[in-house]
């Protein structure tokens, strides 16, 4: 009996012994924090350092490099450049513009535009794209006819993009201000279905399934930022023009009324010429932008995780005789992955 009773001893001994070892361990593990999800940064050179590549639409013009103010070190010309400037239908070349440099400021100017940058008080690096499209255009512009852009632009390369299916967040980020705008044509010279000035953001969304029969199809998806036509823009779900003609043949998906602009610019119109801070989720929005499409005809075999970012640009588009300039700052596109 008092063997049995020393081994009963020793066996609880031995699970008291045990159990302080593992105790200790799971809590440990119970208040450890899990991992946060990742976050990664989309846009390479922030600073637009190793500067644009310059097309008209038809052909590449050559390279911009402007000095970065605040920026000591000056890229090697073997750098990578992976920003573009698309001044399509200009008469004009920014590559050979006037530059200009002086204290916390550098530019190329054209008679018809201006792509400046410029350090402010607060240390911000904004970057500026101006448009004067009376020195463009010779007579108001008709309906049918080419109209000039000034867009900042970065393509994702396949290999490299983010999946929907892959990430709990995609937004975009950044401060805008349209400084100025003046409409140049007469009231006799207006067309308001034909001249306007636009100034947008519009990422292409490309289905990148290889397997799928709607590889490398996409979708234009933006949200119009200032339209001198209107104060508040409605929503806009269209064909994206003939490509025969002009256009892409895709389906434009547009945010519009009074809620974008409470819930994307944190309830500042444009067209205060205040400093808007603009954020938008792309995720958020690609499950009814697909939705609309698949009512349209288009992606009709595609999945939301088939889906992926490639392609941004943001700036003006102005199909009439105008002058406006917009500032940007603090320009972001974060992924947030799934766990």
């Amino acid at each position: 009996m008092k063997l049995k009773t020393s081994w009963r001893l020793l066996a609880i001994v031995g699970l008291v012994v045990v159990l302080s070892q593992a105790l200790p361990s799971a809590l440990i593990e119970a208040d450890e924090p899990k991992d946060e999800p990742k976050t990664t940064e989309l846009f390479g050179d922030l600073n637009f350092e190793n500067g644009f590549f310059v097309s008209d639409g038809s052909k590449e013009l050559g390279t911009l490099r402007l000095p970065v103010p605040g920026l000591e070190a000056t890229p090697s010309e073997s750098a990578e450049t992976v920003w573009r400037l698309a001044q399509h239908n200009s008469r004009y070349d920014l590559t050979k513009g006037k530059i200009e440099t002086r204290e916390n400021y550098s530019a190329s100017t054209t008679p018809g535009q201006r792509v400046a940058l410029e350090r402010n008080e607060q240390g911000e690096l904004v970057l500026f794209l101006d448009v004067s499209t009376d020195k463009e255009y010779l007579a108001p512009r008709k309906s049918g006819e080419r109209w000039v852009h000034l867009l900042l632009v970065q393509d994702f390369p396949e290999g490299k993009r983010v999946s929907f299916g892959d990430v709990e967040s995609l937004v975009f980020s950044c401060d805008a201000r349209v400084n100025d705008w003046e409409r140049l044509m007469s009231d006799e010279e207006f067309d308001g279905d034909v001249h306007a000035t636009q100034a947008s953001v519009y990422f292409v969304i490309s289905n990148d399934n290889p397997e799928s029969p709607d590889y490398r199809d996409y979708i234009w998806f933006g949200v119009s930022f200032f339209d001198d036509r209107w104060e508040v823009q409605s929503q806009y779900i269209e064909l994206d023009g003939d490509p025969r003609t002009i256009g892409t043949g895709k389906l434009i998906y547009r945010l519009g009324e009074q809620k974008t602009i409470d819930d994307l610019m944190g309830g500042v119109n444009p067209y205060s010429r205040k400093w808007t801070h603009v954020e938008i989720d792309l995720a958020q929005y690609v499950g009814a932008m697909l939705s609309a499409a698949q009512e349209r005809g288009f992606l009709m075999r595609t999945k939301v995780s088939e889906l992926k970012l490639s392609h941004f640009n943001y700036g003006w588009e102005t199909p009439g005789t105008y002058r406006a300039s917009l500032a940007v700052k603090n320009l972001r596109l974060q992924a947030t992955f799934k766990e």
